[in-house]
């Protein structure tokens, strides 16, 4: 669900305004029940849709599920389809009494019993029953812990020939009953099938100690971080440094990629023969394989690669030709074979190609494939690579089959949940919703999953790094992987801010970051000040830096390193009397971190803090437990200048305001802004580069923009969405350091806003 239609929070879906479809309002009352198990048809009843009577297949050897569902069973009037999008099938609500009924009419070839499994959302201790209108034949169950979940609801026999089968109430309870469907199981096959589930299951193990990663809605739908137009699909595919790429990856401390096969449009980076022959053309498949050049550089460097698959429903050269019925979304109906055997041509080719550098299949929209012969699709997408794993995403709904491997999941963090695996534990579900797979999250670290707006900026990140390293510690104690998204321009840019959490979740989960390789300084120089009992030592012949240390044995005790720059280390000594830290960046708790190590090791990074931005910054230490914290140096990176709003190489022409201790991230927490078209505000600096900043939020300010008096195109700060602070607005880079001038000139929208100016010496 990754996707913009609405985004619904609970069971209810109170949030949206669905299209409910429901029948004529009743016009006589209804039919008193016989004293079989089942009620009649009520005289005013919903008529089934579909296929009448719905035929149960006793051929099949594999795939060999009858599904029922709620959508399109005869049901009473009340009752009513949950439908708020014309594409995917939801389920049937306003099941509340025990006059509410759903009822399948179906034909058996010959008799036999069957083991039903529901996909139910009720409160806990709600109770169903089902039975054979006409029969005795009954069964019936109770809701577990409540909310959604696949029921065991029991053996049901069923007569050769045509029967319906009924789903009621037992009683009228408090609250509503929502029904997906009901899936039927011939009891005798059961065995052979659940044994064909656990030898298809995939090895997850690798995927579950990896941590966690990183996944990219990105792909020709994309747009440059300047505003400007996107490129095409070839050229922002030939263009794409996948070098580049993979460093910034590795520098996290990512173990894999999840990478968008499609998402914003059905444009895919890379050639597939199956798509040309659909659409007719080759215009919806680029020359370049940059996907597969991404999975050997990645896979190069020991990480994992998987695809993210979308459906395509929103692209008008894609979407039409899978012919999908209107039908669908309403009864869950329908013709879907040319959307199925287009996926399997696809999917298909896509596994051919990669083969075992393609480790791994997320597949968007499960509520459009629901329901499907999942055995075959599982087996077509482990095409090239048998030990691929497969994901469908089931939204808040339960699991959708067991043939897959690991729980979807978006907008979570890997917190336990109903049935989690316990800490130490292997990361797989031991029951509950989701049993059986492994448990894995995926979250937006910013306010989208991806660019696909024309001059749309990457905001946030949505939350601190204390919180990331939490939810990461957390959810790889009982191995389960969190995918962390990040937006990305076309260029390949990414978000400093959220690299910057991502090195401290390394710093947490892996015990390193990148190496810098500044000058060290001793803890002896200015930029280190001490609070508590602090003691100096000399040790010629421990290998600390400067042979000297300063070491705190009292709880409480701190050190704090002050250092204008981008990025910077605090060194000191790991050995068996070191102990546990907190470690604080710009006054804000970041993680508990710990110095010791069954072997000395002198000059170890204590605490690094990366991907800053320009200006002041302070890493303070704080002792938790062991004997001591030990104090060496530090290293750090100069990085670029900055000017605030209020330096004096920055002039004002017009009305301008300045705002400061605004709380929203700003550089210096300050602002200088002017809502009037004409005024202007100019940078004046010496340098090889400079990046323009300006808070971004809907329907903030354009400008023009001259470089050394030249028109140099336009900015804007209008994201079209929420407030997003230390915007790059207007960039430029110069062959050899010198004398320039910028200058914005405010020409539409509410409020132009300047920040700062990072400038590269």
């Amino acid at each position: 669900m990754l996707r913009r239609w609405c985004t619904i929070l609970a069971t209810t879906a109170a949030m949206c305004a669905p299209l409910v479809v429901v029948a004529p309002a009743a016009q006589a009352a209804r039919t008193p029940r016989p004293a079989e198990s089942a009620p009649a048809a009520a005289p005013d009843a919903v008529p089934q849709a579909g296929q009448v009577p719905l035929p149960v297949d006793q051929k099949a050897v594999t795939d060999n599920v009858t599904t029922l569902m709620g959508t399109a069973a005869e049901r009473t009037p009340s009752m009513s389809v949950f439908a708020p999008d014309t594409r995917k099938n939801f389920w049937v609500e306003n099941f509340k009494t025990s006059d509410d009924y759903l009822a399948w009419t179906v034909t058996v070839p010959k008799g036999d019993v069957y083991r039903i499994t529901g996909m139910v959302n009720a409160a806990p201790g709600q109770t169903f029953k089902i039975g054979v209108r006409g029969s005795a034949a009954a069964t019936g169950f109770a809701q577990p812990a409540g909310g959604w979940a696949r029921v065991d609801a029991g053996k049901l026999a069923l007569p050769s020939g045509t029967s319906t089968i009924v789903l009621g109430r037992t009683a009228t309870l408090a609250g509503d009953a929502q029904v997906k469907s009901l899936e039927l199981v011939r009891e005798k096959d059961r065995p052979a099938r659940e044994a064909r589930i656990a030898a298809a299951r995939a090895n997850t193990s690798d995927f579950a100690s990896a941590g966690y990663g990183l996944m990219f809605q990105y792909g020709s739908w994309g747009f440059p971080e300047n505003g400007g137009p996107a490129k095409s699909l070839n050229r922002q595919a030939a263009d794409f440094d996948v070098p580049a790429f993979v460093k910034m990856v590795k520098g996290t401390g990512a173990g894999y990629v999840i990478w968008s096969y499609s998402w914003w449009g059905y444009h895919v980076d890379g050639p597939n023969a199956a798509i040309d022959r659909i659409v007719g053309n080759g215009d919806l498949t680029a020359e370049r394989d940059l996907i597969g050049e991404i999975a050997d550089a990645l896979h190069a460097e020991g990480l994992g690669f998987t695809l993210y698959y979308h459906l395509g429903t929103e692209d008008a050269a894609w979407w039409p030709t899978q012919k999908f019925p209107n039908t669908f979304y309403t009864t869950g109906t329908g013709d879907r074979s040319t959307l199925l055997n287009n996926w399997k041509q696809v999917v298909a080719d896509i596994g051919n190609r990669y083969g075992k550098k393609l480790d791994g299949f997320f597949f968007d929209d499960g509520l459009i494939y629901y329901p499907a012969p999942f055995e075959e699709l599982e087996k077509i997408a482990r095409t090239g690579n048998p030990a691929r794993m497969v994901s469908w995403n089931s939204w808040i709904l339960p699991r959708y089959t067991d043939f897959q491997d690991t729980y979807f999941a978006e907008e979570v963090h890997g917190e336990p949940i109903d049935g989690s695996a316990p800490v130490g534990g292997n990361g797989i579900f031991r029951s509950g919703p989701q049993k059986g797979l492994l448990q894995h999250a995926m979250f937006r670290m910013e306010d989208d999953w991806g660019i696909h707006l024309r001059g749309q900026k990457i905001g946030g990140p949505n939350f601190s790094a204390k919180q990331a390293v939490d939810w990461a510690l957390d959810a790889a104690s009982r191995k389960v992987p969190l995918s962390f998204n990040l937006m990305m321009y076309e260029d390949g840019k990414v978000s400093e801010q959220s690299l910057s959490i991502l090195n401290d979740v390394r710093q947490a989960l892996r015990g390193n970051a990148e190496r810098i390789d500044a000058e060290p300084v001793d803890q002896d120089t200015p930029g280190f000040t001490w609070d508590g009992a602090w003691k100096y030592t000399s040790n010629s012949w421990t290998g600390d830096l400067g042979d000297d240390v300063q070491a705190a044995t009292a709880n409480g005790s701190s050190v704090t390193y002050t250092f204008t720059g981008t990025a910077a280390d605090v060194l000191g000594p790991r050995n068996l009397l070191g102990g546990e830290y907190d470690v604080y960046l710009d006054g804000a708790l970041v993680q508990r971190l710990d110095g010791f190590s069954w072997w000395p090791r002198p000059q170890s990074v204590l605490y690094a803090a990366r991907h800053l931005a320009p200006g002041t910054h302070t890493v303070k230490l704080v002792k938790v437990s062991g004997v001591r914290l030990t104090i060496d140096g530090a290293r750090m990176i100069e990085g670029p200048m900055a000017l605030n709003d209020t330096d004096s190489g920055v002039s004002y022409q017009g009305a301008w305001t300045h705002s400061g201790n605004r709380g929203g991230g700003d550089h210096g927490d300050d602002v200088t802004w002017s809502s009037t078209n004409g005024d202007s505000v100019t940078i004046t600096f010496t340098g090889s580069a400079v990046d323009v900043l300006a808070p971004m939020g809907d329907g903030y300010a354009t400008a023009d923009v001259t470089l050394d008096g030249v028109a140099a195109g336009m900015a804007t700060t209008d994201n079209g969405g929420s407030y997003a602070a230390r915007q790059k607005v207007y960039s430029a880079k110069f062959p050899t350091s010198g004398p320039h001038t910028v200058t914005l000139t405010k020409t539409g929208g509410s409020y132009l806003q300047f920040d700062a100016a990072y400038v590269t010496k």
